[in-house]
């Protein structure tokens, strides 16, 4: 893949003037389980300011049995997960080393956000599975993980981690949206980086294309030609957490026991993505309202291919919205975990409690050291 490269932009915090380049892998497994995003970025400081290249970046689709495996771990016995997550660990490590062999890239560094398996912060904890500690045993090299659980325990949800690299690296939107299993956007609000997940989306909107046989809706084609269903619609609307202030988190036990229940009030599997995609736009045209009449939207991830759900998007909120070139949309998670990767080795701050809700800012991440 081409290069993406990036600009340069005040980082709004402390001048940082020193100069600094750095090669970090940024690893992404996102809750709709497409598969393992690997992105080798490069990263330069020149007197506080940071500017990205992604040198090389590919997905690694999940085979059937880990799919399975990994729909299975949230159900499966103590002893069961911490097998399972030493074996993604593993998978992980060994994905890194075919990546590097095949790029041939110099890398100073792993930062994997890994695999979400629980995220419970109002119970005090979060889980991504994908041992830190086998990936560094695999590949020999330094590795950063577990970027979530010390913002949970200041109190914070843990997520989202993504705005930092916002801020510092795409500066010049009025807001950023990644449209993952899960929404979440970033924007600048009196001075401090906001941020919250917004609603599902691929989560839901895959699972209602397997039903018609496919991976997903490609260009939300389905959806374009189905039917709303309005009692859907309207359920969907009045679910309590859209009026839940933030910062606030979703995960997959919020969706299976609050969102997916609904679902079986559309049985067309086409008019199911017409109201998904109805219901993701009407959500996101109101939080885009709260933030300013117009903007300027960067969007990234999956959701962001959906040109159907783009069109929708637009048409309710009126902002204009940015679907950058292919490389960035796929892999921009993936870069800004290498980007925190990045900041935890220089003792930086890398997790923003103005968008976790966490007691302060800190720099969040564990360290295994190769080799």
């Amino acid at each position: 893949m081409r290069p993406s490269p990036g600009k340069f932009f005040l980082c709004g915090m402390a001048e940082l003037p020193n100069n600094l380049q750095r090669t970090v892998i940024g690893l992404m497994s996102g809750t709709s389980m497409d598969g393992v995003d690997l992105a080798a970025c490069r990263f330069q400081r020149n007197s506080g300011h940071w500017s990205y290249t992604i040198l090389q970046a590919e997905t690694f689709p999940y085979s059937a049995e880990w799919k399975q495996r990994l729909t299975d771990a949230p159900y499966a016995t103590a002893d069961k997960v911490f097998e399972t997550d030493a074996a993604l660990g593993r998978f992980f490590g060994q994905l890194i080393q075919s990546f590097l062999r095949k790029s041939r890239i110099d890398v100073d560094l792993i930062a994997s956000h890994g695999h979400t398996l629980f995220h419970r912060p109002a119970l005090g904890f979060t889980t991504q599975i994908g041992s830190g500690a086998c990936i560094a045993a695999e590949t020999g090299m330094d590795t950063v993980c577990d970027f979530r659980s010390k913002d949970v325990a200041l109190g914070g949800q843990g997520a989202p981690l993504v705005p930092l690299g916002d801020k510092l690296l795409f500066g010049e939107y009025t807001a950023c949206l990644n449209l993952g299993g899960i929404a979440n956007i970033s924007f600048e609000k009196q001075g401090d980086r906001v941020a919250y997940d917004i609603c599902p989306v691929n989560m839901a909107l895959n699972p209602a294309a397997q039903q018609l046989g496919l991976e997903y809706d490609p260009e939300g084609r389905n959806a374009r030609s189905g039917n709303l269903n309005p009692h859907l619609l309207s359920s969907l609307s009045r679910l309590d957490y859209y009026r839940e202030a933030g910062p606030k988190s979703l995960g997959r036990e919020w969706y299976e026991k609050e969102f997916s229940p609904l679902l079986s009030a559309c049985t067309d599997p086409v008019d199911l993505l017409k109201t998904l995609c109805e219901h993701i736009a009407e959500t996101h045209a109101m939080e885009l309202g709260k933030i300013a009449k117009v903007g300027r939207l960067l969007a990234t991830g999956g959701g962001a291919l959906n040109g159907y759900l783009m069109e929708r998007i637009r048409a309710l909120s009126g902002w204009e919205i940015v679907v950058p070139e292919r490389t960035l949309v796929d892999f921009k998670e993936a870069l800004v975990f290498a980007f925190l990767g990045n900041l935890y080795l220089e003792n930086e701050v890398n997790v923003l409690s103005t968008s976790t809700g966490s007691r302060r800012s800190h720099i969040g991440g564990a360290l295994y050291r190769g080799e």
